[in-house]
């Protein structure tokens, strides 16, 4: 069976939002249909699909949904597919098509615009070789994905933006022939679908002008919405509890002892909107339904900008691929399991610095640019020693790292991660209680 998202509860989630926000009345313009292969419309705001890459969720496009916005689209104009890139078998493409189908019905216009990056492009091309299928979308941007032989749709019927980088060291980019080509030099994998420059050329692309502004608008009161899900597979969690707490920046500790929010997730895994203050520590606690199931707890940086893409990914269960690679970490009362995520950009050797509890990680066996590392797995493997050696399975997949680190529970105290000239604080939580997610967005 296909499972998809209805429009409803994804207007819900992403568009009628529960707080209020400015950019929320801008002009939807002309949402007349456009005649391929050409994007011609300065004014109009189609939808945007945005399809994300091999083991990654819906909010890779973070960065993109905050720009987007910060230049007069609404969040009801801003669609994040989330879908199982391990599993190949399932037919993503009819997934894909019912979820453009439920915003074109919903919305009434007649055509989205979509992007995709990496392992998102290939399902992004192979949606568009349908004629039927090409007709609903006005303008593809393929981004940090393999080289195809022509601009998308059959015989190239769709504008197409190819966005490559010569440094993206997990696919070898290049022009497309026939299409909108630009290559943005010194972006990684993953910045080349966050970036800036990439987001101009996006904009550039859609509306063939420059945007407004490139920078995220800074806002006192933040709008933050979400979802909980399996790491790696992206199934939604049905109500799953997210609890939200104001911390320390320095030590981590929370400021009160109950949450200054309790929400729970609806049918798609969605959790619902609320207010922050901008630029303030949040520890969001993660608890999936199921009690055998463990606690994830999310350190963040403060927020600046309207975001409804604060994805909360659990531990799926061992019978999956996903599973079966977390299963292994520790849950006890003497160590911390901690996870560091970088959202925007890989760990690069000779770029970026990354050091926890005072050891550098962006080193040459754990940051190589072919790596492309932005998700690290620290944990004892039994020794109460920090060794700095491989554990796990995790080398063997592209973007993750496992590193032998010992952080001890008690005293009770605060790990300090330090990622380029940025610094965040977590606690040293007994893996009893859970897995620690420190993120850089």
């Amino acid at each position: 069976m296909i499972r998809f998202f209805t429009l409803s509860v994804l207007l819900a989630a992403f568009g009628a939002l529960a707080c209020s926000h400015a950019d929320f009345s801008a002009d939807d313009g002309d949402l007349s249909p456009l005649s391929p292969p050409e994007v011609q419309c300065d004014t109009c705001f189609y939808p945007v699909v945005m399809v994300h890459g091999f083991l990654a969720s819906g909010d890779t496009w973070a960065k993109f949904h905050q720009r987007f916005t910060s230049n007069g689209y609404k969040p009801s104009q801003l669609y994040a597919f989330d879908w199982n890139s391990l599993n190949q078998g399932a037919n993503h493409v009819a997934a894909l098509d019912a979820f453009i189908d439920n915003i074109l019905a919903k919305t009434g216009v007649l055509k989205v615009r979509l992007i995709g990056h990496s392992a998102g492009g290939g399902l992004g091309y192979n949606y568009l070789s349908d004629a039927a299928r090409a007709a609903k979308v006005d303008g593809y941007v393929h981004i940090g994905s393999s080289v195809q032989s022509g601009p998308a749709g059959p015989g190239g019927s769709v504008a197409t933006l190819n966005l490559w980088s010569p440094d993206d060291n997990v696919v070898q980019g290049g022009d497309i022939s026939g299409a909108t080509n630009v290559q943005i030099p010194g972006k990684d994998h993953y910045q080349i679908a966050t970036s800036k420059e990439s987001f101009a050329a996006v904009w550039q692309f859609f509306h063939n002008q420059p945007p407004n502004t490139l920078e995220i608008t800074p806002e006192s009161i933040v709008c933050i919405a979400g979802r909980m899900l399996y790491f790696g597979e992206n199934t939604p969690l049905v109500n799953g509890k997210v609890e939200i707490y104001q911390v320390n920046p320095t030590t981590g500790e929370r400021l009160t002892s109950t949450p200054a929010h309790t929400l729970f997730t609806d049918s798609l895994g969605y959790w619902p909107a609320i207010n922050v203050d901008a630029n303030v520590t949040y520890e969001f606690v993660a608890t999936p339904p199921i009690p055998a199931q463990r606690e994830i707890h999310y350190f963040r940086e403060g927020f600046t900008h309207l975001n409804t893409l604060v994805y909360l990914r659990t531990i799926p269960p061992p019978t999956s691929l996903a599973g079966l690679l977390l299963a292994g970490l520790p849950n006890n009362d003497n160590q911390t399991v901690m996870n560091v995520f970088s959202a925007s950009q890989a760990i690069i050797h000779g770029r970026d610095t990354l050091t926890v509890a005072g050891s550098a990680l962006s080193t040459p066996q754990y940051a190589a640019p072919d790596k492309t590392a932005i998700s690290y797995f620290l944990y004892d493997d039994g020794d109460s020693q920090t060794e700095l050696t491989p554990v796990g399975i995790f080398g063997t997949f592209p973007f993750l790292n496992g590193v032998d680190m010992f952080f001890p529970t008690n005293p009770p105290g605060a790990i300090s991660l330090q990622f380029n000239n940025r610094q965040l604080n977590v606690r040293n939580l007994k893996s009893s209680q859970g897995v620690v997610v420190g993120v850089f967005d």
